[in-house]
């Protein structure tokens, strides 16, 4: 995108304000905000959201490297981490509530919402199995592993799939908003 999809303005506000409402109205807690090089306008952008911030320093690492900064920054009661990336900014509190009340009944289930059976994020992790992340494997290796331990979860809500990988993306969205 060549800038900061966390700062990029949807309606009235960052793409991130968007993802930390429906995380903050939601159980989900603590929220875990991972920053990579150069994040230090993203920590400004959220200073006032009662989130923990961890640093992934590496600008090579992939996803993955990501979640194992934000998992060093969780309290060890965390059963669960759920995963929201910033450009899924449209997923709503429902969606996030929803994944929190499935974790609850099925704890040792990687969830995944869907709609119009399609797959989105986030996704649910029950932490044991984000334990088995290696340098080596991916979200993706840990879904795949073990087809047995995946629940789909159905939901009425279009932003688990809406992304912004791309400006013509980001322009969707924001025409969706307007």
């Amino acid at each position: 995108m060549g800038t900061s999809k966390q700062l990029l303005p949807l309606a009235d506000r960052p793409a991130i304000h968007h993802c930390l409402a429906a995380l903050l109205a939601s159980p989900a807690r603590p929220v875990v905000v991972v920053l990579g090089p150069g994040g230090e306008a993203v920590a400004e952008a959220i200073a006032d959201f009662p989130v923990i911030l961890a640093w992934n320093h590496d600008p090579e690492t992939d996803m993955a490297g990501s979640v194992r900064a934000g998992l060093a920054a969780l309290p060890d009661e965390c059963t669960g981490v759920l995963i929201q990336l910033v450009d899924h900014p449209l997923v709503t509190a429902a969606t996030v509530q929803a994944l929190c009340t499935a974790h609850v009944a099925a704890p040792q289930a990687i969830i995944i919402p869907t709609c119009n059976n399609r797959q989105g994020h986030p996704t649910l992790f029950p932490r044991p199995i984000l334990k088995e992340l290696t340098p080596e494997t991916t979200l993706r290796d840990l879904v795949k592993k073990d087809p047995a331990r995946v629940m789909r979860l159905a939901v009425d809500d279009e932003g688990i799939f809406l992304d912004m990988d791309t400006p013509a993306d980001y322009e969707a969205l924001r025409q969706r908003l307007s």
